[in-house]
């Protein structure tokens, strides 16, 4: 790892035997009901300054994985821990305050974003969500963007005109 070291202090997110089934039926009349295992016994820990990649067909849980690290999907078994708190004992009241800290990021940049919405709106919108919009956010949006290689000529154009990498 280069830079900082594997500690305890150092881990962003842990999953520990994490395994997610769904249920599904044949047909809306039918009494059969399957069992789907989306996540089978995951674990894994990211530190700080580091990134993870998941690959694998379509259907095999990389999805399902990120809506259960930020409690989107409840997990069956096991334990996820987001900066050093256990995610699976936290009320969602409670975890709504650490959601600030971690966002999705979507596959499918062409169908993630609102058309209808500008750019500026996009961004903001999580400040505004989360209730930290202030007199100086207009600034923030632009720092944001600024970070993302997008310009303060970008903040009136609409999704549709961005390239896939920069909608991403």
């Amino acid at each position: 790892m280069s830079g900082l070291a594997q500690n305890k202090d150092n881990v962003l997110l842990r999953m520990e035997n994490v395994t997610k089934t769904f249920r599904k039926s044949e047909g809306i009349f039918s009494r059969r009901k399957d069992t789907v295992l989306a996540v089978d016994d995951v674990t894994f820990t990211l530190y700080k300054g580091e990134t993870l990649g998941l690959v694998g067909e379509t259907g095999s849980g990389k999805s399902t994985l990120g809506r259960l690290a930020l409690r989107l999907l409840e997990p069956n078994s096991g334990r996820i821990e987001l900066d050093g708190i256990d995610t699976t004992t936290l009320s969602q009241r409670k975890f709504r305050l650490l959601r600030r800290k971690a966002q999705m990021v979507f596959q499918d940049p062409y169908g993630s974003l609102d058309p209808r919405k500008k750019v500026s709106s996009i961004v903001a919108e999580p400040l505004i969500v989360h209730g930290l919009w202030r007199k100086d956010s207009q600034e923030q949006v632009l720092n944001i963007m600024e970070k993302v290689g997008l310009q303060p000529e970008h903040l009136d154009r609409y999704p549709h005109e961005f390239s896939g990498g920069q909608r991403q």
